[in-house]
């Protein structure tokens, strides 16, 4: 498994993206998110992706050129159309409109249908928050990737609908809370498969609702298997998460929520921006959240823990330690890399 430095990974990306067609401005947008992902140790969102996205663009699922048009426009907020962006882009593009809202109108809410897939949404959480504000993502596949059984059912009928939540610290790192609504997303059963390990006990069932560590069971034909929702036991809450946040990305976005009808996934995404200075004075608001993070570090650790890690610690150790060493790539990745990348 070859191990490679940022900047070289960064670059070898681009050049790969715009060996495809896209435009230089959209490859960078694409290879810095997808290496930052890398970088914060969601492998599953990283370069990886490259192989699904070269051959979205030779499908036509992504118009490399395209980005963002307004359908609606109001001071606080905006309805936009993805007309099949990558989804990097149509996210960078929605955070950035919300945020230029939220200095005028202390809140702004943004919405894009019909992109490709939006990478790590924690990324325009992080976004958010370098420009001072919290920031709120709620994203959905358009009614497509339904790779999630609700609880209690054995089947696929609900995307993993992922939440992020955004707020600067004044600290190191910002407080960045990036999760799916199922266990696990269905990139990091992915990310096992390639590189030939078992997924833990409890993330996917297979065709026939029973539950498996083989992460080849959740690929299997029609109806394949599925990923649980999150919280297992109370997976009720998990469930009831993701079908708000189909209701919020996909019906609102106008994309689409989970349906009977097999559409083929489309990112639908609701972000809100809010200015903290709207709201608080900003000195007393990062006192606030600073002594948040001493009181949660002053936990006593439990057995089996060296400590207690507060949101968004652990991408900020990762992307430390990673950019000082470099990423590991997996073969099957860095095999397609070598074979898409520009020769010259």
């Amino acid at each position: 498994m070859p191990r490679i430095a940022h900047q070289e990974l960064t670059e070898l990306v681009t050049q790969t993206f715009t060996k495809a067609g896209t435009p230089q401005a959209h490859a960078e947008i694409v290879s810095n998110h997808l290496v930052a992902s890398n970088l914060a140790g969601h492998d599953s969102h990283g370069v990886m992706r490259i192989i699904q996205y070269v051959a979205a663009i030779g499908s036509g699922e992504i118009d490399p050129q395209a980005r963002p048009s307004t359908l609606s426009d109001s001071p606080s907020g905006a309805s936009l159309a993805g007309n099949r962006a990558f989804g990097q882009v149509a996210g960078y593009d929605c955070m950035s409109l919300a945020i230029e809202k939220a200095r005028e109108m202390g809140v702004a809410a943004v919405t894009v249908s019909n992109c490709y897939h939006s990478g790590r949404i924690g990324t325009y959480a992080e976004q958010a928050a370098e420009a001072g504000m919290i920031g709120i993502i709620l994203v959905n596949a358009g009614g497509g990737g339904q790779w999630v059984s609700p609880f209690g059912g054995a089947a696929g009928r609900m995307g993993t609908n992922p939440l992020a939540i955004g707020a600067p610290s004044g600290g190191k790192y910002p407080i960045i809370l990036d999760i799916a609504t199922s266990v696990a997303p269905e990139g990091k059963v992915r990310d096992y498969r390639n590189r030939g390990k078992e997924v833990p006990e409890g993330w996917i069932l297979d065709h026939q609702g029973r539950p498996t560590t083989n992460p080849n069971d959740l690929y299997e034909p029609a109806p394949g298997g599925s990923l649980q929702p999150l919280g297992g036991a109370a997976g009720y809450k998990g469930f009831g998460l993701s079908v708000m946040i189909d209701i919020l990305a996909g019906g609102l976005s106008g994309s689409g929520c989970c349906r009977s009808e097999e559409v083929a996934a489309s990112d639908g995404l609701t972000m809100l921006a809010m200015n903290i200075e709207n709201f608080a004075a900003a000195g007393a608001y990062y006192d606030q959240v600073k002594a948040l993070v001493e009181h949660l570090k002053s936990c006593p650790p439990a057995p089996g823990f060296k400590e207690v890690f507060v949101p968004g610690e652990h991408e900020f150790r990762c992307r430390e330690q990673r950019l000082a060493e470099g990423i590991d790539v997996d073969e099957v990745t860095w095999s397609a890399l070598q074979k898409e990348a520009p020769t010259s």
